[in-house]
């Protein structure tokens, strides 16, 4: 594809989104599709050629996210204590630099097994901070699917009093209140 194809292509469909009704129906006319050897290194080739990986970084459509998959970006926040880690999304990230303005002890706990609440339906749960002064594990979330709020209230139910979510965008107001 020449840079001038590849601009027209990109500025026909910028900002168009497919409704889920015709996703549904690319997705079932494309059920059991084959393609050949053949087009599949084509499409390989022409992938890989300079411009057109050029063209995807641009886009923002090329490799995954540096520290994991999905559209949460990753952030490297340094403690004040000088320990580097990684947080997941600008909630994480916000939460972490008020606790340390303040002074408040604190963990990251993120994908900790050992800081996770096994639940009656063999699922885990996972907080993000845990708070030592408190003995408490708190939970940014910006929204959270039905799937997360069945398993957070599984959480409260079990474990009550021991993890808080802070929703939405006052979540900063709610961990001050918090921390009184």
């Amino acid at each position: 594809m020449s840079p001038e194809s590849i601009k027209k292509c990109r500025e026909s469909t910028l900002g168009y989104r497919a409704t889920e009704e015709t996703r549904q129906k690319q997705s079932l006319a494309l059920r059991g599709h084959e393609v050949s050897k053949s087009t599949r290194e084509e499409l390989s080739r022409q992938m890989n050629r300079p411009e057109m990986k050029n063209y995807l970084r641009e886009v923002n459509l090329g490799a995954a996210p540096r520290y994991g998959g999905g559209r949460i970006r990753w952030y490297d926040y340094e403690r004040r204590d000088s320990r580097v880690i990684k947080l997941q999304g600008t909630y994480e990230l916000e939460v972490a630099r008020y606790l340390d303005e303040v002074g408040e002890a604190w963990e990251y706990v993120g994908r900790s097994r050992e800081h996770s609440f096994l639940l009656s339906t063999r699922q885990r749960y996972y907080p993000d901070f845990y708070l030592k002064r408190l003995d408490l594990y708190i939970d940014p979330k910006g929204w959270f699917s039905l799937e997360n709020e069945r398993k957070l209230k599984l959480v409260e139910k079990e474990y009550p009093g021991r993890v808080r979510v802070l929703l939405g965008e006052t979540y900063l107001e709610k961990l001050k209140e918090l921390l009184l």
